[in-house]
């Protein structure tokens, strides 16, 4: 039989699917990651997923010993990056790209499909997008600007929110942006993201925090700690969690005078979509209405207008 291969943007969009391979029982598959992300803190993520798992570190440079560890299996999971990596020719020498399936298409921009056909043009005989013209999770406010701003108008929301007010910009005006190494972070706003957390802890709530920043994820995570609130896959990057959602979500921005991250509209798109029920984003009213007035972020503000913005301190 023809072993099929599946592919995502992102890592945790195809730990997404093979968790839900799992739930059905189906381990028939083995699933290619990166040994950055296996090791650093997503770990806990795989042990489910273990028996089924070959890390980077790990993969054979011979063709028998890339045969012996995908064991026959009829599905392989990796992401386009991996996919792209002249690190698993040996898979590719026992499974060539025959069926090809991308999960969550428009995620992926239309130039990164392009290095992939050309490689593999010689041996595909199926592509296949997977995509939905509707959206079951995230409230209908929401849903209705990505959909206006982001699908032309062709995403339909399908969801029953009882929240009065699904999204909330809190302005943390004294927040600034600050390099560090070669990422940034804002201590005013990870402050306030420790406080909104606290309240969402003591209620019982399911939530979790993005940002767009590897050094402002360490230090929420830091400042969560501090406070002796729950700091355990809690805080995500935005690329790490796609393909994930929580019903509440907090967001900070971290940036205060440059636009930075959220020029990406792609990237901007998979922030402002990952909430069940409410979304809090946490940034600065100058900054949104100013430098980032023309992004999507700043697009989402102009269109729920000042009611949807609280004072940070209000929040603390």
């Amino acid at each position: 039989s023809r072993t099929v291969w599946i592919v995502a943007q992102s890592n945790v969009a195809v730990k997404n699917i093979a968790e839900k391979f799992a739930r059905i029982d189906f381990y028939d598959f083995a699933l290619l990651v990166s040994k950055e992300f296996h090791f650093d803190w997503h770990e806990h993520l795989y042990e489910k997923l273990e028996s089924c798992l070959i890390c980077s570190d790990s993969f054979s440079h011979e063709v028998v010993g890339a045969s012996r560890q995908l064991r026959g299996v009829r599905v392989i999971l990796c992401t386009l990056g991996m996919l792209s990596n002249d690190h698993i020719a040996p898979f590719l020498h026992v499974n060539p790209v025959d069926i090809l399936i991308f999960d969550e298409g428009s995620q992926i921009e239309v130039g990164n499909y392009l290095p992939v056909f050309h490689r593999f043009m010689h041996t595909l005989t199926k592509i296949v997008f997977i995509g939905d013209d509707k959206q079951h999770r995230i409230p209908r406010v929401i849903g209705d600007f990505i959909s206006q701003k982001v699908y032309d108008g062709k995403l339909k929301t399908c969801h029953a929110n009882s929240a009065s007010h699904p999204c909330r910009f809190v302005d943390v005006e004294r927040g600034r942006e600050r390099q560090s190494g070669k990422s940034w972070i804002n201590l005013a706003e990870a402050r306030v993201v420790v406080q909104i957390a606290g309240a969402y802890q003591m209620e019982g709530l399911d939530y979790r925090i993005i940002t767009p920043y590897d050094a402002q994820r360490s230090l929420i995570e830091h400042e969560l700690q501090a406070a002796n609130l729950r700091h355990e896959d809690k805080v995500f990057n935005v690329d790490s969690f796609q393909g994930n959602e929580a019903e509440h979500i907090i967001i900070s921005l971290v940036r205060s005078h440059r636009t930075g991250f959220l020029v990406n509209e792609r990237r901007a798109n998979v922030m402002l979509t990952r909430c069940k029920k409410t979304m809090v984003i946490c940034s600065s009213r100058a900054f949104i209405h100013g430098p980032a007035a023309s992004t999507l972020v700043g697009q989402l503000a102009r269109a729920l207008g000042p009611h949807a913005w609280v004072d940070s301190e209000i929040v603390a």
